[in-house]
């Protein structure tokens, strides 16, 4: 009985030690609450809108002719696309996308019509200002959607030519029909892409440049975390720490992943007790990762760069940017390192479902990494402290 008291008091210490080193260094209160806290109000702000609606357009049709008057026409009934110009050439065109009086372009060539009457491929170019994502993605859903509607126009009237005749025809252009219904997302907001991964990402990022910059702070000063295993075991100092962080980043998650999009009206299908059963295998898992890579950390200046070199990787694993299915196995192997990869995904997918069945795969995940981590994190402090036994008795 002794020894469980003994073992839940010096948790109790470590807990309370991890919380005053905290909230006595400057540099980590700053990267707490002003990353923590302003992050995602900032990014839910930028990008609050998710999509471009009415994007002005400007045509260059040199066909002139019935079919490219009536792809025109289309484009311009679209809820991405407003044709904004006319114009006579592709260089005043690129004019006034030059001026920003217009976001995109499309080319009509002259031999549009006469390729279509005699049965060949008619072409058309676009161009799209990317000064933004949401320029070329409103360009190209607008010019494909008009596109897909008078390729069907276009079979239809070549079997009405045939002898084919109403439904006939329609069986011939359409043989399975379908209905496009996009349930989780059905503007294609950017926002809803962008801004679930972010959300996790931040709370990712700010834990672990928060801890390792406080240890790379201790071990300048020659107060090493290490130096408690002296009087207690590894195991229990990292989870009296792990317990400090959890409080803190829970808070930090809960504003993040549930009030910050609540405040921004963002769609989320989730109750808020299964997000905080996500937010807790998240949060536990980021801890003990923390505290294994900042084993490696020796000074304080070391963060910033990591803070360069580990983000993009860290984002463009999470198969935001690019379908993990796509990565090569070498990328999918590094991208079993961190967290977000399936945090990331757990939340987006429990967002939009509402189900945490349908994540059930992400959590198993993050449990065995975090209790990898949490044996690296014992094992690294261990090796650290015999490091500085040995350093001290010569």
């Amino acid at each position: 009985m002794s020894y469980i008291q003994n073992w839940f008091s010096e948790t109790w210490k470590i807990f309370v030690n991890e919380l005053r080193e905290v909230f006595h260094d400057s540099g980590v209160m700053i990267i707490f609450c002003f990353a923590g806290l302003v992050y995602p109000l900032l990014y839910n702000w930028i990008y609050s809108i998710g999509t471009v609606d009415e994007m002005p357009v400007a045509v260059v049709d040199l066909s002139r002719g019935s079919y490219s008057r009536d792809y025109v026409r289309k484009l311009d009934a679209t809820r991405e696309c407003a044709i904004a110009a006319d114009c006579l050439s592709l260089e005043e065109a690129r004019s006034l996308m030059a001026d920003g009086k217009v976001h995109g372009i499309v080319f009509i060539p002259s031999d549009f019509d006469r390729n279509i009457v005699h049965g060949e491929q008619g072409i058309i170019s676009t161009y799209a200002d990317m000064s933004t994502f949401l320029y070329y993605k409103s360009m190209t859903i607008g010019t494909s959607l008009v596109m897909l509607d008078q390729v069907h126009q276009i079979q239809t009237e070549r079997y009405a030519a045939s002898g084919f005749t109403g439904q006939d025809a329609l069986q011939l252009v359409e043989p399975v029909q379908y209905d496009d219904i996009r349930l989780y997302n059905p503007n294609i907001s950017f926002t809803l892409f962008f801004v679930y991964m972010c959300l996790f990402m931040i709370l990712q990022q700010v834990m672990f440049y928060g801890s390792t910059t406080l240890a790379g702070t201790l071990r300048e000063e020659g107060r090493s975390f290490a130096l408690l295993a002296r009087r207690g075991g590894a195991g229990r100092i990292v989870l009296g720490r792990g317990a400090a962080y959890f409080l803190i980043f829970l808070f930090l998650g809960v504003y993040g992943a549930i009030l910050v999009p609540w405040i921004f009206h963002m769609p989320v299908h989730a109750s808020f007790w299964d997000t905080l059963v996500l937010l807790a295998f998240f949060v536990a898992d980021i801890i003990f990762f923390s505290f294994t890579w900042s084993s490696a950390i020796t000074k304080r200046e070391t963060v910033l760069v990591l803070l360069l070199f580990v983000s993009p990787i860290a984002v463009f694993l999470t198969g935001f940017t690019w379908p993990s299915s796509n990565f090569p196995v070498f990328w999918k192997i590094v991208s079993y390192v961190f967290p977000t990869t399936f945090g990331c995904r757990a939340f987006m997918t429990l967002s939009n479902t509402g189900s945490l069945s349908a994540i059930a795969p992400e959590l198993w995940y993050m449990t065995i990494q975090t209790m990898v981590y949490y044996v690296l994190a014992s094992a690294a402090m261990l090796l650290e402290n015999r490091l500085i036994s040995r350093h001290s008795e010569k």
